[in-house]
């Protein structure tokens, strides 16, 4: 678990330089600007269509050789845009290159996870999700704040390079780290599956629900900030407020282990993000009690991701986790268009958008435990 740590905060670190360059250069260059990166943004979700049959039908087995072969496309694609660099069209169609194999890492990653956590019991696997949580969070808010600092060392396209050059190391790194799951494990996992397509549609669902909360508070963070007269930095200290959020809530949930019972984090979710609710309604300034709100979204956000994926593991064979994110990564973009669309007949109450995603979440979860402790009853009459 610790080289999976490890290369994992390494790819969220560079994936952070990464996407900051990209995007800055799309906005700020000649022939680009707002619509260049709407279309870009547009066109970096609708990769995730085209992952789950690339998990389905694989050849490559293992979280840790899928990681390799994706991180691999990685440094690919950044040469590619390095050399068309200078012309942004060119640079926008290789983003959507890109962004397959960014997606088809978000599964490889979860499969390789669970590999590593093959045969731990519930407490373990919350102490080294919420771990490696909070590790890739802490590391994605850093990479973007030394993007600048390298651009002033070198030109960006060489910054590219380099990134694509290390992405290549970890790449190699991670093909020395594979460690295949217990057959009889898995075996036993998939079997006990077979007729739990419900469980694995709420787990579908409740994955699903985690880039539509990104993506609307993405989306919403400017506009709400230009309204109120705020600045780009104001956008920035929010957003990092979010990730800190995240942060905290991974470092809290991985010293608070022993407790079996989570039904407290679902209680403190929702508490958290209804008085987040509150704040943004009735406090009609815009700063401090915005910046305390985001925090509270970031912590209940954070705590459903790091219990989501404890339990999907505790549930799940390494291959079917796999191939459940990368179909709610696919469905998600159907949910996130739905909710910007509908937020144009209520623009001035977007911001909602994300709290109330994440309420979905928690009772989605509620779900999840419902039916699973409704799984566990016969099987432990029986035993």
């Amino acid at each position: 678990m610790k080289r999976y740590t490890l290369y994992s905060a390494l790819y969220r670190f560079f994936n952070g330089v990464v996407l900051l360059l990209l995007n800055w250069h799309i906005a700020s260059s000649q022939g680009g600007g707002y619509d260049a990166l709407a279309i870009a943004t547009a066109l970096s979700f609708i990769p995730a269509v085209f992952v789950p049959p690339l998990i389905r039908f694989s050849p490559i087995t293992g979280g840790a050789r899928m990681t390799a072969v994706g991180l691999a496309g990685v440094s690919l694609s950044l040469i590619l845009i390095a050399i068309g660099y200078d012309h942004v069209q060119v640079v926008v169609a290789l983003n959507f290159v890109l962004w397959i194999f960014f997606f088809f890492l978000e599964s490889s990653w979860e499969v390789w996870f669970n590999d590593e956590a093959a045969g731990l019991d519930g407490a373990a696997l919350r102490k080294h999700s919420s771990l490696t949580m909070t590790v890739n969070q802490v590391a994605l808010m850093v990479g973007p704040l030394f993007a600048p600092l390298f651009t002033k060392v070198i030109r960006a396209e060489w910054v590219l390079v380099v990134c694509a050059g290390l992405f290549a190391v970890v790449a190699v790194m991670s093909l020395g780290s594979h460690r295949p799951a217990a057959v009889a494990e898995q075996t036993e996992k998939e079997a006990g599956q077979e007729g739990a397509g419900g469980l694995r549609a709420l787990y579908l669902l409740a994955f699903m629900l985690i880039w539509p909360i990104l993506g609307t508070f993405n989306f919403m963070l400017p506009l709400q900030a230009l309204e109120h007269g705020g600045s780009m930095f104001t956008v920035g200290i929010l957003d990092m407020l979010l990730g800190i959020g995240m942060a905290v809530a991974g470092a809290f949930l991985h010293r608070l282990t022993k407790n079996q019972d989570m039904r407290w984090v679902l209680v403190g979710a929702t508490v958290a993000v209804v008085g987040a609710i509150a704040i943004w309604l009735f406090v009609p300034a815009f700063g401090v009690p915005q910046m305390i709100a985001v925090f509270a979204l970031g912590g209940a956000f954070g705590s459903l991701r790091v219990i989501l994926r404890a339990e999907a593991a505790a549930a799940f064979s390494p291959r079917q986790v796999g191939a459940i994110v990368a179909n709610a990564n696919a469905c998600s973009l159907v949910l996130l268009a739905a909710v910007l669309a509908g937020g144009r007949f209520f623009a001035s109450q977007i911001w909602l958008a994300p709290f109330a995603l994440t309420l979905l979440f928690v009772l989605a979860f509620h779900r999840i435990r419902k039916a699973r402790s409704i799984q566990l009853i016969p099987t432990e009459v029986s035993a």
